[in-house]
């Protein structure tokens, strides 16, 4: 996978060439961010606050969304029941730190960056995705989905946290 920045190449993921630097996996993600909040922070029109919820990993458990994986819990997790893995906690931590470079960035303007620190708790309710019940789009067939919360409850939170971080500006 090759990333370019501005026409050119920077480098590139598991591609193995000599002539070209090797790159982290997260390099586009990082980017991204960066560009998308880099650029709230530094727009001079821009005058709100910005929300960020931060990565939320799949629940899949025995294999991966098309190898058999599911999510049929009915229960919230604790948190010694299951831990993140490497990958999905390199996403989050990728995110926040964008956001505390666009927070330090937009605070000479009087700019807010605000997180809705979900992830962990998010983490621990895998009992809020459709699981077997969700449907694909243009297929009459079902799918194993544990990515989308969907279901009363983990949802629920996400938007009292929304609400209260809107009431406290």
């Amino acid at each position: 996978m090759q990333f370019y920045q501005n026409g050119q190449i920077v480098g590139c993921y598991a591609c193995n060439q000599n002539n070209i630097t090797s790159i982290s996996k997260y390099h586009g993600y990082r980017t991204a961010f960066r560009t998308a909040l880099g650029t709230l922070a530094s727009h001079k029109n821009y005058t709100g606050t910005t929300f960020l919820q931060p990565f939320s990993a799949a629940h899949y458990e025995n294999g991966e969304w098309d190898k058999g994986g599911n999510c049929g819990r009915t229960r919230p997790i604790s948190s010694n029941e299951s831990k993140m893995e490497e990958v999905n906690m390199e996403f989050y931590l990728i995110q926040v730190d964008e956001l505390r470079k666009a927070k330090e960035k937009g605070k000479k303007r009087g700019l807010r960056f605000k997180v809705i620190n979900s992830t962990e708790i998010m983490w621990l309710r895998p009992d809020g995705h459709p699981n077997r019940y969700g449907k694909f789009m243009k297929k009459k067939a079902t799918v194993n989905d544990c990515v989308h919360w969907c279901l009363p409850g983990p949802i629920d939170t996400l938007n009292e946290f929304l609400l209260y971080l809107m009431n406290s500006i």
